[in-house]
């Protein structure tokens, strides 16, 4: 999907939550949305201050926390469970297996269909599931690679 396609699925689903829940319309908002629709897929809220900090809105941290707060609220992001410190865009995701080095940290996503419509099938007693994140550990080909090497020596 598009940024431009991205910007204005995610503008809608801000501006209908606003609505609903009776809260404030302002630019700094959308200009905050904006700049993190322009961010890499998982950015930290530090790099998201650092990006909007060259614009025209002076935006503090605290708001920058309280309005990721209702960006999640509605939808639009999610923090990432990895580390704590990462969100993501959530408005156009599907779901998707987190592979993660525990040498590295580098990260890889893979789509698994067949392995989300069975977790879509579980059901436990008193719990409703409405999204998943499954991360998986282990080492990445360049790091088992390098473990490898280092034996043959």
């Amino acid at each position: 999907m598009n940024e431009d396609k991205r910007k204005g699925l995610a503008r809608e689903a801000l501006s209908r939550y606003i609505t609903e829940h009776h809260r404030r319309c302002t630019p700094e908002r959308f200009a905050l949305l904006d700049k993190m629709i322009e961010m890499p897929a998982r950015f930290t809220i530090d790099e998201l201050c650092t990006a909007i900090s060259g614009g025209e809105f002076r935006v503090s941290k605290a708001t920058i926390y309280n309005t990721m707060r209702l960006f999640a609220d509605a939808g639009i992001v999610r923090k990432l469970h990895l580390d704590g410190s990462q969100w993501e865009i959530s408005i156009d995701s599907t779901p998707a297996v987190r592979l993660v080095c525990r040498n590295c940290g580098r990260v890889r996503e893979v789509r698994d269909s067949q392995l989300f419509n069975t977790l879509r099938l579980k059901r436990y007693q008193s719990f409703v599931i409405d999204r998943f994140e499954i991360c998986a550990s282990g080492l990445c080909s360049k790091c088992r690679d390098k473990g490898k090497r280092k034996k043959q020596q």
